[in-house]
């Protein structure tokens, strides 16, 4: 359901000039031993919000530093190191992040939607 409310993912040419890739801070780390990559697309020429994804693959928790920030905020919309139901938020209903840091949880991924509560 997500993907598919999200045109700026599945869009048929790369995300090339939309993506701009990140670790737990600003660089990224390209190494063989890197658990963590982060990225935000923009998602104007599709019509879409902006996304900020962080993806946690180490065995203990780390703080992301948000790279950027849309007027209007990041909102929560997917967490996996939360329990359900407040993994996953319903369209709408997703949380206001107050900080440019974000703690994720081992083994983790979090999605951020850019822009206003269009709900």
């Amino acid at each position: 359901m997500f993907r598919k409310s999200h045109p700026s993912i599945g869009r048929a040419r790369f995300w090339r000039d939309d993506v701009h890739w990140y670790g737990v801070g600003a660089s990224t780390d390209l190494s063989f031993d890197s658990h963590n990559v982060a990225y935000c697309l923009h998602g104007a020429s599709q019509g879409d919000s902006d996304l900020y994804v962080m993806i946690n693959a180490y065995h203990e928790p780390l703080d992301f530093e948000i790279q950027e920030s849309p007027a209007g905020g990041w909102r929560r919309a997917i967490d996996t190191g939360l329990e359900s139901p407040l993994d996953i938020a319903d369209p709408g209903e997703e949380t206001p992040v107050a900080s440019l840091r974000y703690p994720v949880s081992p083994r983790s991924i979090v999605v951020l939607l850019g822009g206003e509560n269009r709900a």
